[in-house]
């Protein structure tokens, strides 16, 4: 019996779903106190995948002002802790 990465397998199911979005971006969920911070993660948390838009649910209107502020620096987080251009945008939005 041979052994296959998890990676490889994640990524044929995906294709064979006809799901292709990248298997790393899914670490963005495990790993989004680590990007945005825990106090913005105690207000916040990436709800969806949608290609390289990443959906993140805010629960209050003053963090999602906040968060408007902060998508660059979030987005480079994701680039440097996950893989560069993984996300082209990070969409807000009340939960």
């Amino acid at each position: 019996m041979s052994f296959v990465a998890l990676k490889r397998v994640l990524e044929s199911v995906l294709k064979q779903s006809k799901l292709t979005a990248d298997v790393d971006a899914y670490k963005v969920f495990s790993l989004w106190e680590e990007i945005a911070g825990p106090t913005v993660a105690l207000h916040s948390r990436p709800a969806r995948l949608s290609g390289d838009i990443l959906y993140v649910e805010i629960d209050d209107p003053i963090w999602l002002a906040q968060l408007k502020y902060m998508k660059r620096d979030i987005l480079r987080k994701i680039d440097e802790r996950i893989k560069p251009g993984l996300f082209r945008d990070l969409k807000l939005f009340l939960k």
